[in-house]
């Protein structure tokens, strides 16, 4: 895709953004048929891309005026679609202009920072992108979107038509950019794998690979796998007399208790439920417990005993201030600032990056990565693991932009090298390497890597409610009410899974 400025202009028209916000999240019915409608129109013009997209944006702010009309939350800007008609027809006219030159074709690439280091980052991906395109015979634009609202940009830029050829998202996306026929199927690039005997193909665990393939489609190549874990300073441990990892819910909370009664001035265990990362912290202790907020055949499961416990065990951290005050409210951000600055002794999140070295070396040397522990309800805990993928959206060149994944999936290793991102590849056939023997590394090798299983377990891969789920942070109020003192933990339990039981309705 071509004239990049002309169509971040369309992306980043605000009009468009909110009109699909306001269709995507208010009236499931209009969003049912929207996104229907989405499925048709993407398969029939998916080669005619001007028309597509006035289709497409005319849909949407047709929804939108609509939408508002019942939640009178005011009018929508109807000036954005003739302006962005415009934008279309001149970009296709260019297009076609440029095809007709005979220069290098381009492969858009948009990619969010991973890790602490932006610079570091921006400046290795744009090197591994030259390489690639060098070696492909492409040129290769890179573009780099900010966390907030990136789930939003992406789905706007598929809906409007101007959406990249590949994109770096989070875990979730692929399911939600395949149900509006904006993917592309992969399945060749395995089969590519294969016939090469290319270690790559054995290297990606299939658990990461199921998790990005829809009706028989890979639409996403995993690049990266992140484990949830707590992570404790040894130094702490040490000095508090404690020798050993807990390996039960009970010693946890026997360990946090130590720790507050000899170390009084840090937190026992830190962990953030003020942001998105709060649908993170229950799930993954849910987990931990053998069960989850959803059961294997797609019922609400808040109110079992088995997550019960996990509410019981979480207000008794709140109870004996075990856990931050202020945890109900704590963003990520101030989780980690705690935990690195030397101010609790133990934190819930996916590994460090090496960059905390940065910050404090003294903190970083002394981290490493906790046993699964074992709720009391289970002898084989679950490691809770998200797999970031590289997304393929339709497009005209697809053969081109297989080749530039499967390259890329050759060269992505220098991210790690150069320190810009500290979690784990996909590919185990790097993991003999130095970089990825650290404490911490080999720990979460030993530790979490052979019992990974995607946070919808014991669900098998997605299911369609999923994305309502953990994107509109249901499990938010529970936790922040048991994280403020609630006591009616079966009551916060069923108005839970009524959330969830609507979200599942909703869903069919």
């Amino acid at each position: 895709m071509k004239n990049t400025n002309l169509k971040l202009l369309l992306m980043e028209k605000m009009s468009i953004d909110l009109a699909f916000e306001r269709l995507y999240n208010s009236h499931i019915d209009l969003r049912k048929i929207i996104i229907f409608k989405m499925k048709l129109i993407c398969t029939k013009y998916r080669k005619e891309v001007k028309n597509m997209k006035k289709k497409l944006l005319a849909l949407i702010m047709t929804a939108c005026m609509v939408t508002t009309m019942f939640t009178a939350c005011g009018k929508a800007d109807s000036s954005a679609a003739s302006e962005t008609e415009g934008q279309n027809t001149a970009e296709s006219n260019t297009d076609e202009g440029n095809t007709e030159s005979g220069e290098k074709e381009t492969i858009e690439f948009w990619d969010m920072i991973w890790g602490s280091d932006a610079d570091a980052y921006e400046a290795t991906v744009r090197e591994i992108c030259e390489q690639v395109g060098e070696e492909i015979g492409a040129n290769v634009e890179v573009r780099f979107l900010p966390w907030d609202n990136f789930t939003q940009v992406y789905l706007t830029a598929v809906a409007s038509g101007t959406a990249p050829d590949v994109g770096t998202t989070g875990t979730t996306l692929p399911s939600q950019v395949h149900m509006m026929g904006g993917t592309m199927n992969l399945n060749s690039i395995l089969e590519d794998w294969k016939a090469e005997n290319n270690p790559i193909l054995d290297a990606i665990p299939q658990a990461a690979l199921d998790v990005q393939t829809f009706d028989g489609e890979l639409v996403a190549m995993p690049f990266d796998v992140q484990p949830e874990c707590i992570t404790y300073n040894e130094a702490i441990f040490k000095e508090c007399g404690i020798t050993e990892e807990p390996t039960t819910f009970d010693e946890f909370l026997d360990v946090c208790r130590t720790i507050k009664e000899k170390r009084p001035d840090i937190i026992p265990f830190v962990a953030a439920a003020g942001d998105h990362e709060v649908h993170t912290l229950f799930t993954y202790f849910c987990m931990l417990n053998g069960t989850n907020v959803v059961t294997e055949d797609l019922k609400p499961n808040v109110s079992s005993p088995e997550v019960l416990h996990v509410c019981e065990f979480l207000k008794t951290m709140y109870d004996e201030g075990l856990i931050a005050e202020s945890a109900a409210s704590m963003t990520s951000g101030e989780r980690d600032s705690t935990y690195v600055s030397g101010n609790a002794a133990m934190i819930f999140r996916h590994n460090l990056d090496s960059s905390v070295a940065t910050i404090n070396k003294e903190v970083w040397e002394n981290s490493r990565v906790m046993n699964l522990l074992k709720g009391p309800d289970t002898d084989t805990p679950a490691s809770m693991t998200y797999f970031q993928p590289l997304l393929a959206f339709d497009n005209d060149h697809p053969e081109l932009t297989k080749a530039f994944i499967k390259s890329y999936m050759e060269h992505y290793k220098q991210i790690y090298v150069t320190g810009a991102r500290g979690t784990l590849p996909t590919r185990s056939d790097w993991y003999s390497d130095e970089i990825f023997n650290t404490p911490i590394h080999n720990d979460l090798k030993e530790k979490c890597l052979p019992s990974m299983q995607f946070p919808t377990w014991p669900v098998k891969g997605y299911y369609s409610a999923y994305n309502q789920v953990e994107g509109e942070l249901l499990l938010q109020s529970i936790t922040q009410e048991i994280l403020m003192g609630n006591d009616d933990l079966e009551g916060l339990a069923k108005q839970t899974d009524e959330k969830i039981q609507k979200a599942l309705d909703e869903a069919k």
